[in-house]
């Protein structure tokens, strides 16, 4: 006859003199073990609100400390990882201006090496893991994930969702130097997509990868900043940079109709004579960014964190933009009504401008 061994912790006996002898009362309490990346103000506050007392909280950091500040989460808080988070921080910078592929190569590496240091700290009583997106991969890798139940928290579209959205726009736009340069492994593509598919829950305050899960999904709302002092006006914007995934070239083709000078900001990465034949201003995202600027373009194909359209639309900008810029839908008008042209009074104005 088969025997069925069982420990102190589960056998639930608890008048035995073993039991006594090793001080176990009952099962120990089960418990919920956060393990996060950058400390977006979305993903403190649902984790202030929900974490009980005996609930890890796990960061990266240097000497148990939150370094860099992106690491400050509230106390208390296990800082892991010492040497894998120097190095994660330094190939940043070492790549911070290389081309899209290395940059992202580089972070999938360093991941890694951070979400193997953080494994090593969640307690065996955690029965269900909180992780970022980041980890993810990584931590099924490390064998932390077998067993246990866990909630992602996103903070970029899946790889496989990347590479759909940049492969349409490729063959919208034609050849490019920036709309390749990055495709990650296939075998990581379909780990990350079957382990997304296990999650019980996908939270984040991205409404367009949100979107993407249905009820699976808890959609946080956005931290949404004071309004920002400013020189009103009414001209028009493109918040950049000039590279093929935030489609200027959709842009370009609409500004030829505005009185004054498009403003664009940031870097000339698809090339220094992309604007040729369209008058443009060009503005740094400086504290007086805003000024003057009544309409906001964003036709971009993929936008992870949009801190700048938070602020713009806080400060009273319109927003013109896709689904993909990650905003609640009340926060921004459809781009396709600025390309459509006069739909609205305030359509008419901002071409005007």
């Amino acid at each position: 006859m088969a025997v069925e061994l069982h420990t102190c912790v589960s056998c639930g006996v608890t008048n035995c003199r073993k039991n006594r002898r090793h001080a176990v009362e009952a099962p120990p309490a089960e418990r919920i073990a956060y393990l996060v990346d950058a400390a977006w103000p979305e993903y403190v506050e649902m984790i202030a609100s929900a974490r009980r007392p005996d609930d890890q909280l796990i960061a990266p950091g240097l000497l148990g400390r939150p370094v860099p500040g992106r690491y400050r989460w509230p106390e208390p808080v296990a800082h892991r990882g010492t040497l894998a988070t120097a190095n994660r921080h330094l190939a940043m910078r070492r790549v911070a201006r290389a081309a899209g592929g290395v940059r992202q190569r580089q972070y999938l590496r360093h991941d890694r090496s951070v979400a193997f240091a953080l494994a090593t700290a969640i307690d065996y009583r955690a029965r269900h893991l909180v992780v970022a997106q980041a980890w993810l991969p990584w931590l099924d890798e490390a064998g932390a994930l077998g067993g246990r139940s866990f909630d992602v928290l996103m903070s970029r579209y899946p790889l496989a969702e990347i590479h759909r959205k940049l492969d349409e726009v490729a063959a919208e736009t034609g050849a490019s130097t920036t709309i390749g340069d990055f495709r990650a492994d296939p075998d990581l593509v379909a780990r990350e997509a079957a382990l997304l598919a296990r999650a019980r829950r996908i939270v984040t305050p991205h409404h367009g990868i949100g979107g993407l899960f249905a009820e699976r999904a808890i959609v946080l709302d956005w931290n949404c900043p004071a309004p920002r002092p400013r020189r009103s006006g009414e001209r028009v914007a493109f918040l950049g940079p000039t590279i093929t995934r935030q489609r200027p070239d959709i842009v370009r083709g609409l500004a030829g109709g505005l009185k004054k000078p498009l403003i664009v900001f940031g870097d000339m990465l698809a090339g220094a004579d992309f604007w040729e034949g369209v008058t443009i201003e060009r503005r740094s995202l400086d504290p007086s960014w805003l000024d003057d600027i009544g309409t906001l373009l964003h036709p971009a194909a993929l936008t992870h964190e949009p801190r700048r359209l938070l602020e713009a639309a806080a400060s009273g900008v319109r927003i013109y933009a896709t689904p993909e810029c990650g905003l609640d839908p009340i926060d921004y008008l459809p781009f396709e009504d600025f390309r459509a042209g006069a739909r609205s009074p305030a359509a008419r104005s901002a071409q005007a401008a």
